[in-house]
């Protein structure tokens, strides 16, 4: 596998699970700083890399690869880490990935967003968003009662995936204490080797 190079921003829940997924799997990467605030992900260059104009993309074996749960899906693959124990575990792995995209992430990065700033909304709008995040909190309590990760006895990416997410509940301002099999499931995949939190992670400047 060539080095690969992934370019994003230090707040992006993406970019951190594209980068925590690579560090869990030993695999090291250098990093390309996008500034989003400058319209860096709007430029013709960048566009050539991600069509969509967004962050994380990540560049490995010749290809520029774009959407966070798509990367981590390749790089299972690749490395055979963190895959899933056979086809069954892998499309469960497939649907926690899409889950988390219809009912999770959005639901905690867009009242993180409002809550630091970044965007507007109407309240109507805000409680309507917290309202759908916290009933994904609670289907995911649910789920973990069940064994101590996602998809069968180890991690797996929908573990990484999730997380990415779960990470900035508290920046969302929502209550995980409500969560004990959620913060439980976080303390365990903190002590997995090659963790870290997203600002100790990625960096403000690019990195080799």
């Amino acid at each position: 596998m060539t080095k690969p190079v992934l370019h994003g921003i230090f707040a992006s829940g993406p970019t951190y699970k594209v980068g925590l997924g690579l560090s869990l799997m030993g695999v090291p990467y250098a990093y390309k700083h996008v500034n989003l605030r400058e319209g860096a992900h709007k430029k013709p260059e960048f566009i050539v890399l991600n069509r969509y104009g967004q962050v994380p993309v990540l560049e490995i074996d010749g290809m520029s690869l774009c959407q966070s749960g798509a990367i981590l899906e390749y790089l299972a693959e690749k490395t055979g880490k963190l895959a899933g124990a056979s086809p069954q575990e892998r499309q469960r792995v497939r649907e926690w990935i899409l889950w988390d995209f219809d009912r999770l992430a959005g639901n905690i990065y867009v009242p993180r967003a409002i809550a630091r700033g970044f965007l507007k909304a109407e309240p109507a709008v805000l409680d309507y968003r917290v309202g759908l995040g916290k009933a994904a909190l609670d289907a995911l309590e649910g789920e973990l009662k069940k064994g101590d990760w996602l998809v069968g006895k180890s991690p797996t990416i929908a573990d990484v995936d999730v997380y990415g997410s779960v990470w900035y509940a508290s920046e969302a301002k929502y209550d995980l204490g409500a969560y004990p099999g959620i913060k439980a499931w976080m303390a365990r995949l903190e002590k997995l080797p090659g963790w870290k939190g997203p600002y100790d992670m990625l960096p403000q400047q690019d990195a080799a």
